[in-house]
């Protein structure tokens, strides 16, 4: 793999880990709110959304811890993905009945529930993939430095992005 596709798959790999390394945080240091979303989805009978929320947390620091170390890393991806894509379902079967006024318990700013989230969960698996068909070579330290910064600023710029799409969704809200 070329240095430049290399850089590029070490960046997304550093942005999935800083996004569930979030959303990791977020759900355990508030898992009673998180709780709280969980239950707001009517998926789940109530005695198992307790369950069910210890073992995504638990899915997400699995995650993460897979993430830092190259041996399992294409383990972590594969649960990024698949956990954006079980987020993704939950998001969709709500929206098919018309329940939009659930906030999405991703982490970061709060969020209803609306079609722009199932494209971000696409987006983010995609990106999620690059690193799991293509994974980082080892590189230069000036490379990995580079990597991780860009990596970081695409990052804050998914949480600005975020912070926006939250702002919008909240404002079309107000006007119905």
């Amino acid at each position: 793999m070329s240095g430049v596709a290399g850089l590029f798959s070490l960046t997304f790999l550093v942005f999935t880990l800083l996004l569930f390394l979030r959303a990791f945080t977020h759900k355990l240091f508030d898992f009673d709110e998180f709780q709280g979303f969980l239950a707001d989805y009517e998926l789940l009978p109530e005695s198992l959304v307790r369950p069910a929320g210890m073992a995504l947390v638990a899915l997400e620091g699995v995650t993460v811890l897979a993430l830092v170390f190259a041996a399992s890393r294409p383990i972590g991806l594969f649960l990024a993905i698949a956990l954006l894509a079980l987020y993704a379902t939950a998001i969709g079967i709500n929206l098919r009945r018309g329940n939009r006024r659930i906030e999405c318990g991703c982490g970061g700013a709060p969020q209803w529930l609306s079609r722009s989230l199932l494209v971000r969960n696409g987006v983010l698996g995609l990106l999620a993939l690059v690193p799991l068909t293509a994974p980082p070579p080892e590189t230069s330290t000036p490379g990995v430095i580079a990597a991780i910064a860009a990596g970081l600023c695409l990052w804050v710029l998914y949480t600005l992005f975020e912070q926006a799409n939250a702002n919008l969704v909240a404002m079309k809200a107000r006007q119905h």
